[in-house]
């Protein structure tokens, strides 16, 4: 990302938009000091909520941008910190921003007043921060990691983009189906047998539609029931060493899905490695972040087995060569160029650049099959309903 030095004027004009946004009726909470027990109980369940909601990465990857700005342009770290936490609208954030600023003023390096927080600011924006302090280029440090949440944040859009489609769709023709099943057919069945048409010469369609109708209005709590069990049982499962890795594989293995995971997690491991080497951090120390920022267990079981073999003297590239599912041997390769050339942070960027492209595809072809693939299962079920429905009437209408 290009950096850009802010004048003076335009530095009074960022401090006054700053100021401007600030709301003074908002209570300045530090934590550690602040104390709720002495407020009422409506602001003390409120202040439980706050405390327990999640920061947006997009929140963070704008605070880490602007904190870049204003540390280029030479504003104090603590002046940038107040001002940042005054202007964003988390307030869970907010707070969180004001106890950094706190910590920082008493003397606390920056990054440790973030570690303060593993549930907001993460190992590797704490390491990348802490790189950043030691050589003295926190600035420059600061826009790449921006630059990568951003990155992250776009990806997670894409995959939540193509996902809305069939899941909308899925979701809709499942409301139908049970308001049919629970209202319109019984409804129907009673027409038709004060016509004179008996059970038995209703069409399989229609019987099958009864049967499962007579199920859902009979056994709703039973239903209900096998499904909280069934969840129950599903969450103490994947909880499981085995169960936890059973799902992962099943997972990665997916048709079409499986790909685009593995592709996503590759992305996350070399654009992570990428710019935590290129922050300073050792290469032992740089996989331990990774390892424990995976979300895949089966991924971070093979970067806990890398950290043991580099630890023996072993290669990045040689460790990871062993596991052709999980790292394809292009990867491999082109680290293997990034270790003998002592340019790892370089080459992880432009793989993950690759990768970012690959499934952007992915996600494009996953949209295309997904469409026709639900025009065909809805039309099966549309179809189903209506031959269920229209075929004893027009039985009905011979009778008459």
């Amino acid at each position: 990302m290009q950096q850009q030095k802010i004048n003076t004027k335009g530095l009074d004009s960022l401090v006054k938009n700053f100021a401007s946004k600030v709301d003074k009726r908002r209570p300045e909470v530090i934590y550690g000091i602040y104390d709720s027990s002495k407020q009422s109980l409506f602001t003390r369940v409120d202040d439980f909520f706050i405390d327990h909601s999640k920061v947006p990465l997009q929140e963070k990857a704008y605070f880490f941008h602007l904190l870049a700005v204003m540390l280029d342009a030479g504003v104090p770290l603590i002046q940038a910190l107040k001002m940042l936490a005054n202007r964003t609208q988390n307030e869970r954030f907010r707070r969180v921003l004001n106890t950094v600023a706190f910590m920082v003023v008493q003397g606390k390096k920056f990054s440790d007043s973030l570690a303060r927080f593993p549930d907001v600011f993460g190992e590797m924006e704490v390491g990348i921060v802490r790189s950043g302090e030691a050589a003295g280029n926190m600035d420059k440090m600061l826009f790449r990691l921006s630059d990568q949440m951003d990155k992250t944040h776009e990806l997670q859009m894409k995959i939540v983009t193509a996902s809305i489609y069939p899941i909308a769709v899925l979701v809709v023709l499942t409301l139908v189906s049970v308001g049919m099943l629970v209202w319109v057919i019984p409804s129907l069945v009673g027409l038709l047998k004060e016509g004179g048409l008996e059970e038995k010469d209703f069409p399989f369609a229609t019987q099958l539609l009864l049967g499962m109708s007579s199920f859902i209005s009979g056994y709703w709590w039973a239903i209900l029931f096998g499904g909280i069990i069934g969840y129950l049982v599903f969450k103490v499962w994947i909880s499981s060493e085995n169960g936890k890795y059973r799902f992962d594989l099943l997972k990665l293995r997916m048709p079409i899905i499986g790909t685009l995971i593995r592709r996503v997690l590759v992305l996350r491991f070399v654009s992570t490695l990428g710019i935590l080497i290129e922050a300073g951090l050792p290469v032992v120390q740089a996989l331990t972040i990774i390892a424990t920022s995976l979300s895949s267990e089966l991924y971070r079981m093979k970067v806990w087995e890398v950290i043991s073999k580099v630890q023996q003297g072993e290669r990045i590239s040689t460790s990871l060569a062993d596991s052709p599912f999980l790292f394809p041997e292009t990867i491999t390769q082109m680290l293997a160029v990034a270790e003998q050339s002592a340019s790892i942070g370089t080459i992880s960027e432009k793989i993950a650049s690759h990768y970012d492209r690959e499934i952007d595809n992915s996600l494009k072809r996953l949209t295309s099959l997904f469409e026709p693939i639900m025009i065909v299962f809805v039309g099966f079920t549309v179809a189903l309903l209506a031959l269920a429905i229209l075929t004893p009437i027009f039985r009905l209408s011979q009778l008459v």
